[in-house]
């Protein structure tokens, strides 16, 4: 027969048991297998602020990885110690499991071949002099999501069901934002996941992607597994954050910014699935 004092040790153990696995679980390595498919990239919506998401167009994206969880303060910490690296400032909102932020672009692709070296993996980037970058989108290594890629996993893929927000029609159930974050970041996996297991592609923190930004490009993309366009000034950011409103929120919401700007910025890994 079981004393209280058992009992109440069990409960412990459990709990930092389950608290261990929740630790583990988000590592920005954890991935999701996106099966690939095809697509409606953009919104019809109405408005001058949104006419980047027209015209709505079909895309097909081969099978990919990509991050079940935002790259975590603890993740890039530990790239910033074996890097040398200064770590970014937190906001005062709290480190470990809440998103890194403060992260430019050059960081970004910076941390995901630091990830693959790690991982034992081919490094998805080529850095010349810092500033140049090229993909080789055939490496078998980390690296930032096209927007295509990422779009199409918020949207949860092959097993979409048309939400407005990744995972639901209601923002609260998936996503963090100026309404419930209570003017800060949250730790991952808070709020339900979207249909393919991925927790906040809604809110919490603006997402790097792979493209240089184009307000028309949608009118020339190609439709098999666009990059984006050649050159530009500014790379595209997805997603909304904790102080956005609905409106930069839904999946299809295109957002950009200089690649050397440091802000309340992060990011998720892809992986080409070979």
């Amino acid at each position: 027969m079981k004393t209280k004092t058992s009992i109440l040790l069990s409960a412990i153990l459990v709990f930092f048991i389950n608290s261990s696995f929740s630790k583990l679980e988000q590592t920005a390595a954890e991935v999701v297998l996106v099966q690939g498919g095809t697509f409606k990239m953009g919104d019809s919506v109405d408005g001058s602020d949104e006419d980047d998401e027209r015209p709505v167009h079909e895309v097909t994206i081969k099978s990919f990885y990509i991050g079940k969880f935002e790259v975590t303060f603890a993740d890039y910490e530990q790239f910033c110690t074996e890097t040398e690296r200064m770590v970014p400032p937190d906001g005062g909102y709290g480190k470990a499991n809440r998103p890194v932020i403060n992260t430019s672009w050059y960081d970004a692709v910076e941390f995901c071949n630091w990830l693959s070296k790690k991982e034992g993996l081919s490094a998805a980037y080529i850095i010349e002099a810092t500033t140049k970058v090229t993909c080789n989108f055939s490496a078998n290594g980390y690296r930032l999501p096209t927007e295509a890629e990422w779009e199409y996993a918020a949207k949860g893929g092959n097993k979409s069901k048309n939400y407005v927000f990744s995972g639901s029609n209601s923002i609260n159930d998936v996503g963090w934002f100026t309404e419930n974050a209570d003017g800060k970041t949250q730790s991952g996996g808070g709020k339900n996941a979207n249909e393919l297991g991925i927790y906040d592609m809604t809110g919490n923190v603006w997402e790097w992607c792979w493209d240089w930004y184009e307000r028309k490009y949608y009118a020339a993309s190609v439709k098999d597994n666009p990059t984006g366009p050649k050159t530009g000034s500014a790379k595209v950011l997805r997603g909304g954050a904790w102080f956005s409103d609905q409106t930069y929120s839904r999946t299809s919401e295109r957002f950009n910014r200089a690649p050397d700007i440091r802000f309340n910025y992060g990011f998720r890994v892809c992986r080409t699935a070979l």
